[in-house]
């Protein structure tokens, strides 16, 4: 029964958070909007057509007003939170490990929305996340807090170098991503997180460029492939240093 709760709630929050990673790049007022809206006519939805995962499929991936193509991140992020927060729970329970990687998951979320479609991260999504880290390391202990800081500055200084060096790999807005995931996580877990970012980023692009020479001169959004090197670190923990090590 828990499993249930979990996959319906997850995946009404995602669908929230897509709207977030929308409309925050546009300076689009939502929070306080009285309903739904159509992201092309701006028409009032119904209730059939705002289900998440099961609107988008009955209605065959377009909007029933306008009669276009809804954004295929929808079925993305409203599909993949639910195995996600399950697969968590299995591993870790309601345990505090389970509420932080859900809560650096929903800014992932965010941020791969708003990257996908406008290529922009948005300073005030990374500003809001890390207050709220900040309040959270603070009131846990002003040693968690100040190490936390500690590993920022050590983020800060070796990001912003390969920022310099490596110019066009990167936006300054991943990189600003990757500094800020250095104070919600451990250093050592970031590290992870980077390196399967960086070769998951590699291999599809490559394996992608075979077929659309195109994309070779296009800007990628990076954040979907950091949010799939967190993934594989929350799944994972230690199992991969150990490995490694």
């Amino acid at each position: 029964m828990i499993y249930f709760h979990l996959v319906v709630y997850s995946t009404i929050f995602a669908s929230f958070l897509h709207v977030v990673g929308m409309n925050v790049p546009l300076r689009n007022s939502f929070i306080l909007r009285v309903s739904s809206q159509c992201d092309f006519c701006g028409k009032k939805l119904e209730a059939r057509q705002m289900i998440p995962i099961l609107s988008f499929i009955l209605q065959g991936g377009k909007s029933t007003c306008c009669h276009k193509p809804m954004n295929k991140t929808y079925i993305a992020v409203e599909l993949m939170s639910p195995f996600f927060v399950c697969l968590l729970y299995a591993l870790y329970g309601f345990t505090t490990t389970f509420y932080l990687y859900i809560t650096i998951y929903s800014l992932l979320l965010i941020l791969f929305v708003s990257d996908v479609l406008y290529l922009c991260i948005p300073d005030i999504i990374l500003l809001s996340y890390f207050t709220i880290f900040a309040i959270l390391y603070l009131y846990q202990n002003p040693s968690t807090f100040l190490s936390h800081l500690y590993q920022l500055i050590i983020g800060l200084f070796l990001f912003l170098l390969l920022y310099l060096i490596v110019r066009n790999g990167f936006g300054f807005g991943d990189i600003k991503l990757l500094i800020l995931l250095c104070f919600l996580l451990s250093f050592k877990e970031v590290v992870l997180v980077f390196i399967i970012a960086v070769f998951s980023g590699l291999l599809v692009i490559t394996l992608v460029s075979l077929f659309n020479r195109k994309l070779r001169t296009q800007k990628i959004p990076f954040v979907p492939f950091i949010l799939i090197g967190f993934i594989f670190n929350a799944c994972t923990g230690d199992l991969f240093w150990n490995l490694i090590l």
